[in-house]
């Protein structure tokens, strides 16, 4: 602290002085005491006015201006008002706040209040009492539904008391409400079928029924249990308690579920889109569990053979569990996606909006709205889900079907509540065996499952089929028994009645029974039953209660008080969910498993998520734009007019799905070759995707499509690659030097050094195709008008190269196609200018490009020789767009070549490839390049290739193939065809060159094999020149790839530093010595 200034010292000594004397005067005109012999200072006692006033003055003098008006705490003050849930320490609000405080009086209004608010401040900062602990017994579900909310173990655990919403407070005795007999053949049994005049589908209501099922479980022995838990967790799948759960599991230490199970024997006898739907998603927790075991995402899991029964039990149970939170969060976005868009109307505006009931809501001074704190399921939201009347004529049929298989012929009005509660108990206990239940006249195959196609046709069935309206004589006469079940039940629990539950919904409750349904009849029946309106009981009232009409916002159109109680009870079972709010984290479900689960806003539902089950579930039954698959909870009929509208109806297939064709491997190599060389009747998947880009004149880019035609090839090969002589080699190798030390970086230590290659690589392609064959022009410090920054390029070029090469998932596969549209449209533009710019065609875009780019490029030579082609400017600027996105497979064959050589198995290999890269043996390339095709053979980029029969056809060896035929052929497999390649899992970089034919459809279909092993071989080469290269530290120096053995994905798959998944390398670090 400075020295106080001297006029300071003279101003406090004055102070001082005055201060003293008002006390002095003070106390010399206090009066006598009584008792004046006897000294007691009053310690109340306060000092004068004068006194009190000359000292704090003082002391404020001592501690400095409370509020110092300098720029930090202006910009403080300001950024606090204008982000004032994000705000920028640094600007140190808080310790302005602070010091202000300290400068003022002590005991002064001013500092208690700053006191209170900053006390109070902090303390709101962390919860009380805490949101979660840490620890597997709380990270996982438990299997009855407890522990969820941490104070209150037992709220909404399964085999626990139903709540109560609202107190019953009018009189409503039992002996004085209409018999339930009388009350459903008035007001409930159906009259005639209305269809749904939003046009949800029976779809719709399979699904709300697995959703009602989820979470309401009566004990039919005592009505005031609920068997299942609170919480949309998907208990009709993995059960209600442990015993339950246990039955369906595999353990064998992969975390799955036995083949095509579930534990909800109440769903057995309902319509089959019912039981699909549990059976899809026990088949994507199967997916979900294969994929945390093969990405792995912190190396902590094992091939459960090499495991002793305690650890692959304590694996099985890591797995199953996260399975479990990643398969239950995916089944909530569904249900806030999908299922939600459409009771709200939202999925015929073509929104991606949606409630997002768990975010953490900030209101004023901190307050949290509270979240992840449980749930407990009440009866009179049991009663809100008697959704009987929406039944539709194909499932009300079903239904009778049913019923006469238990009943016999049995009259439906005959069927005693004791008949059916007897039939239902002897149904449940009928198969112990879950993984022998069938339904729905399906039958399980030898392994276990059910047909794809019969699955499929149960979704499409449902998903055709409109449902019926919701409305007063609606519920079909067969559920005569389980109406009045209903509505003895609710008699039983003592609910409220219909006002009563509307006031509590803050809903104006009804005067007359015109109010309540405006049918005269309905009306005048209601008033004959109940008198009063205050007298209709909530479970009749909710059924028969006049419904919503179809107006924005209204999709589901029930009775007006049921569409307004739901959205409360979404929100409630949601946010209640401490799985679902504050112990949904990447930790818990790992990143992989958070993305998986998360809605794609992107995708061709909007944000949907049924169709990825499907589509993941149900491989090749529906065609990629199926209006069946995206949108399976309305009709078709009512989507084609609602996107007919919006002007995207030719974006989707509104045909029936066809089914899927089975897919025919084909493994040896003399049988691959065959296919490969049939291309008259068998064709590659990529032109038709490429038509999708460039409409009915894609150019040469069709030549994809077809082996025999060379005039693609003979196009680059003649005007890029055999003009230059050994040019391009010596590129690569020079490129890749450069950019190796311009990317390379120190660790502490100075005697070694780190990079990226998987950035190397990505830079020397880059540059390589802007650089000499499309004339794109990067920005750089060296060029500042350039057109694209490397990385903008390089994105724009991968979503072309996913969109014609790379299997992508489903819910993907829009967005990367609509992009790449884009990105062909925006490139071909820039390839034209330079065409025409190079070949003096057109002086203004001359100038205008020469301006913002330069004229002396070396891709201007390329673009005069294929000018004297004689082919026209469209064909020859797309064969220059396809040579740009083929060479983009330079950079994972570089990598894989890599990486394979740095694999401690082949360290000898290794070591004679850094001995080659050193060598002056003028042959030492053409070594190194056989060394490239050898790692390109035991690790290739694609596995499989893909082909389509367009015409049936024999092929040379004999194989039969039918129109419509889908073959896989395993690259993979006949590379190691020891026929061709002796002794084939050995390294032998002198194999005859010839034998290397199957190198994949993108790169080696646009350049001669010579030319990508040479040019590869040299950038290889600059690679192990560096001094001990070696992989990197940890984790960064190996690849964060893996292959599904099981799967249909033709390549590996990488992830990035978010641990989503990428058709391409991220990153792989090596390190070497300076």
């Amino acid at each position: 602290m400075s020295e106080p200034s001297f006029a300071y010292r003279a101003v406090d000594a004055s102070l001082g002085a005055l201060s003293h004397l008002a006390t002095t005067i003070d106390n010399s005109l206090r009066p006598v005491s009584a008792n004046a012999s006897v000294y007691n200072r009053d310690p109340d006692h306060e000092v004068n006015a004068a006194t009190a006033a000359i000292e704090t003055f003082r002391r404020q003098l001592r501690l400095g201006n409370p509020i110092t008006p300098d720029l930090g705490t202006i910009y403080s003050v300001v950024d606090a008002i204008q982000n004032s849930k994000s705000l920028d320490d640094r600007k140190m609000l808080l310790e302005h706040a602070l010091v202000f405080m300290s400068r003022l009086p002590s005991g002064s209004a001013l500092a208690q209040k700053g006191q209170d608010a900053v006390i109070s401040m902090l303390y709101k900062d962390l919860p009380h009492p805490p949101a979660t602990y840490v620890g597997d017994e709380y990270r996982f579900r438990a299997a009855d539904g407890g522990n969820n909310n941490l104070l209150l173990p037992d709220l909404g655990r399964a085999g626990t008391k139903y709540s109560r919403s609202v107190p019953q407070t009018h009189p409503l005795p039992p002996a004085e409400l209409p018999d339930p007999e009388l009350v459903f053949e008035c007001l409930l049994k159906r009259d005639k079928v209305t269809p749904h005049p939003a046009g949800l589908s029976a779809m719709f209501f399979s699904f709300a029924t697995l959703v009602i099922h989820t979470c309401f479980r009566t004990n039919h022995r005592d009505v005031t249990i609920n068997e299942t838990s609170s919480y949309v967790d998907l208990a009709p799948l993995y059960g209600n308690n442990q015993e339950d759960q246990d039955s369906v599991r595999r353990w064998d230490g992969t975390g799955r579920l036995k083949e095509d199970v579930f534990t909800e024997n109440r769903l057995l006898f309902l319509p089959p889109a019912v039981c699909t739907l549990l059976v899809l998603f026990c088949r994507n927790h199967n997916f979900i569990a294969r994929k945390l075991y093969l990405i792995n995402e912190e190396g902590t899991f094992k091939d459960p053979e090499t495991l002793n029964e305690d650890r692959r039990k304590q694996q099985d149970h890591v797995l199953f569990n996260t399975a479990r939170l990643i398969n239950v969060g995916f089944f909530v976005s569904i249900v806030l996606g999908d299922y939600l868009a459409s009771i709200l109307g939202i999925v015929r505006e073509g929104s991606d909006w949606s409630l997002n009931p768990f975010q953490d809501i900030v209101q004023s001074e901190r307050n949290h709205v509270p979240r992840g704190d449980g749930n407990s399921v009440s009866v009179e939201f049991n009663l809100l889900y008697h959704w009987h009347s929406t039944t539709s004529a194909l499932d009300e049929e079903w239904t009778e079907g049913v019923f006469r298989r238990i009943f016999g012929d049995k009259p439906f009005e005959q069927i005693t509540p004791a008949e059916f509660a007897k039939a239902s108990a002897l149904i449940a206990s009928a198969e112990p065996d879950k993984a022998k239940w069938e339904f729905g006249g399906m039958k399980r195959g030898p392994d276990g499952r059910f047909n794809d196609a019969e699955l499929a046709q149960a979704i499409i069935g449902a998903t055709s089929h409109v449902a019926s309206a919701f409305k007063a004589r609606g519920t079909p006469p067969v559920l005569r028994v389980v109406e009045i079940l209903g509505i003895m039940s609710s008699r039983k629990w003592g609910v409220c009645s219909l006002n009563e539950f509307r006031k509590f919904m803050g809903l104006k409750p009804y005067d007359t029974f015109a109010d309540w349904n405006s049918d005269p009849e309905i009306a005048t029946a209601a008033m004959r039953l109940y008198k009063h309106p205050d007298n209709i009981e909530l479970y009749v009232g909710l059924q028969a209660e006049e419904a919503k009409p179809v107006v924005p916002g209204a999709g589901l159109c029930p009775g007006y008080t049921i569409s307004r109680a739901i959205l409360s009870d979404a929100i409630c079972l949601t946010r209640g969910d401490r799985y679902l709010t504050t112990d949904w984290t990447t930790n818990n479900l790992t990143c992989w498993g958070f993305d998986d689960a998360t809605r794609d806003l992107s995708n061709p539902s909007f944000g949907g998520m049924l169709g990825k089950l499907l589509h993941r579930t149900l491989p090749g039954q529906f065609p990629e734009n199926s209006i069946y698959l995206w949108f399976p909870l309305m009709t078709p009929e009512a989507m084609k007019t609602n996107f007919t509208k919006l002007g995207i109806a030719g974006d989707y297939d509104f045909s029936k799905p066809t089914g899927a064709l089975p897919i025919q491997d084909i493994t040896t190599r003399t049988a691959v070759i065959d296919v490969v060389m049939e291309t008259s009747c068998i064709h590659t998947p990529y032109g038709r995707k490429v038509q999708e880009m460039f409409g009915q004149e894609p150019g040469f880019f069709l030549a994809l499509n077809n082996e025999h035609d060379q005039t693609f090839k003979t196009i680059i090969n003649q005007n890029l690659i055999a003009p230059s002589g050994t040019y391009f080699q010596n590129y690569f190798y020079e490129a890749t030097k450069t950019i190796l030390q311009e990317m390379s970086y120190t660790l502490g230590s100075h005697q070694s050094k780190c990079l990226d290659i998987v950035d190397v690589f990505d830079s020397v392609i880059v540059r390589f195709v802007s650089e000499e064959i499309g004339g794109l022009s990067l920005k750089s410090e060296a060029n500042p008008r350039g057109l694209y920054f490397e990385h903008e390029l390089k994105e724009m070029i991968e979503e072309i190269y996913s969109h014609v090469f790379v299997d992508l998932d489903i819910q993907h596969i829009f967005r990367v196609t609509k992009n790449a549209k884009s990105n062909a449209r925006r490139l071909l533009l820039h390839i034209r200018e330079t065409y025409t710019s190079a070949n003096g065609l057109g002086p203004i875009t001359e100038r205008i490009i020469g301006f913002f780019s330069g004229t002396g490029r070396p891709s201007f030579d390329f673009m005069r020789r294929l000018h004297k082609s004689g082919k026209s400017k469209d064909q020859l600027c797309n064969a220059v767009l396809a040579a740009i996105v083929a060479s983009f497979e330079f950079i994972p064959a570089l990598i894989n070549v890599v990486n394979f050589y740095l694999e401690t198995a082949n360290a000898e290999h290794k070591t004679q490839l850094v001995a080659l890269a050193s060598s002056k043996d003028p042959q030492a390339n053409n070594v190194i390049a056989g060394y490239v095709r050898e790692a390109l053979r035991l690790d290739p980029l694609f596995t499989h290739a893909r082909r389509t029969v367009v015409e049936s056809t024999s092929v040379k060896g004999g194989s039969q193939f039918k129109r419509g035929d889908s073959l896989f052929l395993s690259i993979a497999d006949s590379n190691l065809d020891p026929e061709v390649f002796p002794n084939p899992t050995s390294v032998d970089p002198r194999r005859p060159v010839n034998n290397y034919t199957l190198m994949g459809d993108g790169l080696h279909r646009c350049f001669t094999d010579d030319f990508v092993h040479s040019t590869m071989a040299c950038a290889i080469r600059a690679v192990f020149q560096l001094k001990n290269v070696r992989r990197g530290p940890g984790k960064s120096g190996h690849l964060k790839r893996f292959t599904d053995p099981d799967g249909t994905t033709a390549s590996s798959r990488y992830l990035n530093a978010k641990q989503i998944i990428t058709p391409f390398p991220t990153s792989l670090t090596l390190q070497f010595d300076v």
